[in-house]
């Protein structure tokens, strides 16, 4: 009798009759059929999904974001073209693709010029609607407050735009640190224009000085700034600005044309010449680097005839004014008889065309005026000195009474006369 035998693989005992284990005769189970396999491709599959999906979803909203930004350019291309009524319709396709795309600061941007752009066409009404929304979700954001202001200016509403003015000056900017003090300046430069174009000078003056105060470092805007002094009548500290825009930037035409009026107007002659000067060469310059005298050439033109106006004045005022510092009595009466020549001379050439009276000296002053030569006058005058200043208020009323009665001198000489005499009477009122 045949002994069992032994399984090698489960163990078990091989019946008799048989050659080979029951276990060996079981289908094969291939890896494929485990569990374990089946699951992980399962979660593979659901990650292959899942990227697909999520890469469809960036697509479409790119997509939309895209053609938020394609129709916001193309309104902002409307506007400015004096489209406003396209524009709107482009902004309003623009903020429909960009809700929940694009970030609220840019969909802010989007909101504030669809605003313009109703605005543009005359819906007030509905533009204020819409910044009161905007500005309740942000108070203190300065964009809002200053469109809000230009709108409560442009209806009327003097307190409304006197307190978002503030907001703009005082909120949110952009949080860009150079752009933040150019927007703040701008927006209180506007608010100054604002006060001195409903004739609020003494409110305008303390926002033209802060704004001074902290302009960026730009020769360009010190400029700007100084110029509005100007014009204020300050010309001490728009001679500091200017100034200030030199050290920037030596060559900047606006400021060496700026500080050359300043100084002329404070009448520091020696730096009106120096700087009237390099205005001058430096826009002779500029035309010929630039072959034109920028945007505006008209008003280029006049404000180079000004300047050519004021540097001959200062010129003529440092060789006729008699009252100059260091003179000897001489010098001095030469001076005052060639103002006088010229006074006549005008003067005379009014009378004939107008049929005006002419003005006569005192007694006191006929040595002088009917001398029989200008030598003699001057000799006789600087020999009786005291009786210059007389004939200098003599040579003003004749100036004057031809600046009244035809026009404002146009000659150098006859405009350093009546400037001399102004200021002798600004002096000894």
């Amino acid at each position: 009798m045949e002994s069992s035998q032994i399984c090698p693989k489960c163990g078990r005992t091989i019946p008799e009759g048989h050659i080979v284990c029951r276990c060996s005769m079981r289908p094969r189970r291939y890896w494929l059929h485990s569990r374990e396999t089946i699951l992980l491709l399962c979660v593979f599959g659901l990650v292959i999904a899942f990227g697909i999906t999520g890469f469809a979803a960036r697509l479409y909203h790119g997509r939309r974001a895209e053609l938020a930004r394609s129709w916001f350019d193309r309104g902002n291309a409307e506007l400015k073209a004096g489209r406003a009524e396209a524009a709107l319709s482009d902004f309003r396709t623009a903020l429909i693709y960009a809700q929940h795309e694009l970030a609220p600061e840019q969909q802010r941007e989007y909101e504030l010029n669809f605003v313009q752009a109703l605005i543009a066409i005359g819906k007030n009404d509905e533009a204020r609607s819409y910044l009161l929304d905007l500005w309740e979700r942000g108070p203190g954001n300065s964009r809002i407050n200053l469109e809000l202001a230009r709108l409560a200016g442009r209806i009327g509403n003097d307190a409304d735009a006197r307190r978002y003015y503030n907001g703009a000056i005082y909120g949110v900017w952009d949080p860009n640190a150079g752009d933040v003090l150019r927007q703040r300046m701008d927006a209180r430069l506007e608010f100054y224009h604002y006060l001195m174009d409903h004739g609020e000078k003494t409110e305008a003056q303390p926002e033209l000085l802060a704004t001074a105060a902290a302009v960026p470092p730009d020769p360009a805007l010190h400029a700007l700034v100084g110029g509005l002094m100007l014009e204020a009548g300050q010309p001490q500290p728009a001679f500091d600005q200017f100034q200030q825009a030199l050290r920037l930037g030596p060559r900047n035409y606006e400021a060496l044309a700026g500080a050359g009026e300043a100084a002329f107007q404070l009448g520091n002659d020696r730096d009106a010449i120096r700087y009237l000067e390099g205005a001058i060469r430096e826009g002779a310059q500029e035309k010929r680097r630039s072959g034109s005298q920028g945007a505006d050439p008209a008003a280029r033109e006049t404000e180079q005839a000004q300047v050519m106006q004021d540097l001959a004045i200062a010129q003529a005022t440092l060789a006729l004014d008699p009252n100059r510092p260091g003179l000897d009595p001489t010098e001095r009466a030469r001076r005052a008889i060639r103002a006088y020549d010229a006074a006549v001379t005008r003067i005379e050439s009014c009378a004939k065309e107008h049929g005006i009276a002419l003005p006569a000296p005192s007694v006191n002053l006929t040595p002088f005026t009917d001398a029989a030569s200008d030598e003699l006058a001057v000799v006789t005058l600087s020999k009786h000195i005291e009786q210059l200043e007389p004939l200098m208020e003599f040579v003003f009323q004749m100036e004057s009474t031809a600046t009244e009665n035809c026009a404002p001198p146009s000659d150098p000489t006859n405009a350093t006369i009546m400037r001399i005499g102004e200021k002798t009477h600004a002096s000894h009122p």
